[in-house]
């Protein structure tokens, strides 16, 4: 994992701490810093992680500034259209989640400045992790398929795993819509990627110009991101996306879902080193 974008004191400390452990480090400002793992929580200290607060690195403003100058490699101004969206990203597909002040000019959001917390989000490759939802899946042909879970719990580490599967499996063009370059890692050779862009631009481009049979893309927000992924299933593309739910039953709660979009539902409970738990339902929410 590339950690060099940290304060140096952050950084020998996160090298003394098994990170496959952790999901999130969190900075706020004067406040303890955070890591975040399946199980519980800790604190961040000289020794690694800690649970004595009394032992934790407090978070600084300058310990966020330059975080953020080393993500942004000291041009500020060059990341501004993710700063915009709220995110850095660097190297390896890790995120840096951002809060701070908010910018408008005449009613649009032009940047946000004046940042006092981060949320690191750290990938994690847990090989194999979809090997049993694709037992299921995609014996014969792929379906289209949505995931729903909590945040957190791996929904990109799912799509990432089943990507590289679908590029070995079906040899058909794979086209992953990548919004915050979290998917740099994957690759191959039926495998293109659009990145940096919202849905919108990137379905009408993809499907006009690069033809795909298959798209992955990770969670659908708005009543537009959910138009995007009937309009390509209407073209006969298969997809495979997610969204955030606590289980199944969040799909009744969304105002933007529609029966017929996708084919199969994934419920995920929790994402471990050996695997995953989950549910899985057919196009009448009913599970097999």
């Amino acid at each position: 994992m590339r950690i060099d974008f940290l304060p140096d004191k952050v950084k020998e400390a996160i090298e003394l701490c098994d990170m496959s452990e952790f999901y999130e480090i969190r900075f706020r400002v004067g406040y303890p810093i955070i890591l975040k793992s399946f199980g519980r929580n800790f604190y961040l200290g000289e020794r690694g992680k800690t649970i004595l607060r009394e032992s934790a690195y407090i978070c600084t403003e300058n310990d966020i500034e330059e975080v953020i100058e080393n993500a942004t490699e000291r041009s500020i101004y060059a990341y501004n259209e993710e700063i915009r969206q709220g995110f850095i990203t660097v190297a390896g597909g890790i995120r840096i989640g951002l809060c701070g002040n908010c910018v408008y000019e005449e009613d649009k959001l032009v940047t946000i400045k004046d940042f006092t917390s981060l949320n690191i989000r750290i990938p994690h490759e847990v090989k194999g992790c979809s090997s049993k939802i694709c037992e299921w899946l995609f014996s014969e042909k792929p379906f289209s398929t949505l995931i729903v879970s909590p945040p957190a719990k791996g929904k990109t580490t799912i799509l990432k795993d089943i990507a590289r599967k679908l590029n070995i499996k079906y040899k058909s063009s794979l086209l992953i819509i990548d919004e915050r370059g979290e998917f740099s890692d994957v690759n191959g050779e039926n495998i293109d990627k659009i990145c940096y862009s919202d849905k919108l631009f990137a379905f009408n481009y993809a499907l006009r110009s690069m033809a795909p049979e298959i798209v992955i893309t990770d969670e659908l927000c708005g009543e537009r991101d959910w138009e995007c992924a009937e309009n390509a299933v209407n073209c006969g593309v298969k997809i495979f996306a997610s969204m955030h739910g606590d289980d199944i039953r969040s799909l009744y709660n969304n105002k933007f879902f529609k029966r017929g979009v996708f084919e199969r539902y994934i419920a995920i409970n929790a994402l471990e080193n050996s695997g995953i738990k989950f549910k899985i339902y057919n196009e009448e929410l009913k599970e097999l």
